[in-house]
């Protein structure tokens, strides 16, 4: 089957230090060169890809971002950026309509918290990241990793994300470098908003990790069928970039590296490696439960019809309703 998603590292450099990611502290600080992505766009939409999610690190340090979203669109690809807003406010002119997906991260409604948790004072840079992009007419989703220290922050997030008619992606933290994924009384709060407006948990997520997670006599995980990982080296990552245990040289041939025997093996071993034991990294299953026709599958599938009718059709609805209100008082 063809691959529905490319995860592009654009960059290793971070100006965040979140206590659920490694990426900070990694020594090298590559960076992809701008020409590297160009020439990969139109292979990566060859394979198959509809979405591209330009990430790192944190994808506003690259000088090039809006070069490759503009080119990214252009190939025919739905674009998506996720961004802890440190930088965004100067960048917001210039990243405007070329950002199908843009998810700003917010983990806590409270500053405190969610500054303990990025490693740096950024609660009040997301907080005017959110009015900036309103009023240029973007909409921005909160993307909010959940850790056993905030889940309790949820109910104030989901109101947030109501009064700002904004989506909430709520992403359940998971382990891999030995940092604690989610408890399962996390799971039950979670559960608990999964239907309210304005919030998107992907239940089958849910279910999947109250089942333990991916077993590797019976992987649920499609990672390297769905998901084509290029890191900042120019180089498809296998069999994801959280556990890659190889990396095939592009060199300007992404349909090779992706058909290469390399590839075609961690395909075939997806989800059966010793570490897919207990996975629940959110990125990878989430492309994955659409590659099998099951509970997971409708779960999924459900799950983001949702999110799609509270992003864009009920926000339409609200418009017409508000268009209707005014001309009745103008009768």
């Amino acid at each position: 089957m063809k691959p529905i998603l490319c995860n592009y590292y654009i960059t290793y450099r971070c100006n965040a230090r979140c206590v659920f990611c490694d990426i900070w502290r990694y020594p090298e600080k590559a960076e992809a060169a701008p020409e590297s992505v160009l020439s990969n766009l139109a292979g990566i939409r060859r394979l198959g890809c509809r979405f591209i999610d330009f990430t790192g690190g944190e994808p506003l340090l690259h000088e090039h971002l809006p070069l490759l979203l503009r080119r990214a669109k252009q190939a025919g690809l739905i674009t998506s950026v996720t961004t802890n807003c440190l930088l965004y406010p100067q960048r917001a002119g210039e990243l405007a309509g070329l950002v199908d997906l843009l998810h700003f991260s917010l983990d806590s409604d409270s500053a405190p918290l969610h500054d303990e948790l990025r490693g740096i004072p950024c609660y009040d840079r997301v907080l005017e990241s959110i009015d900036k992009a309103l009023a240029a007419g973007e909409r921005p989703d909160l993307l909010f990793t959940v850790t056993d220290r905030n889940v309790h922050a949820l109910g104030g997030l989901a109101r947030l994300a109501r009064r700002k008619k904004l989506m909430l992606i709520v992403n359940p933290a998971f382990s891999y470098f030995g940092n604690r994924a989610l408890a399962s009384q996390g799971v039950d709060v979670l559960r608990a908003y999964a239907r309210q407006p304005h919030v998107y948990i992907n239940l089958a997520l849910l279910r999947l990790i109250r089942a333990g997670g991916n077993q590797v006599w019976s992987p649920r995980c499609r990672a390297a069928t769905s998901t084509v990982v290029i890191s900042p080296n120019n180089e498809l990552v296998l069999p994801c970039f959280h556990h890659r245990q190889g990396a095939v040289p592009i060199d300007g041939d992404i349909v090779g590296a992706w058909n290469s025997s390399q590839a075609r093996g961690a395909r075939a071993q997806q989800g059966r490696y010793a570490f897919c034991a207990h996975c629940t990294i959110n990125c990878y299953f989430d492309p994955s439960f659409l590659y099998k026709v099951d509970r997971y599958f409708w779960e999924s599938l459900i799950s983001k019809a949702r999110y799609a009718f509270h992003k864009y059709v009920s926000q339409r609805d609200q418009v017409k309703r508000l268009r209707l209100g005014r001309e009745e008082l103008l009768l």
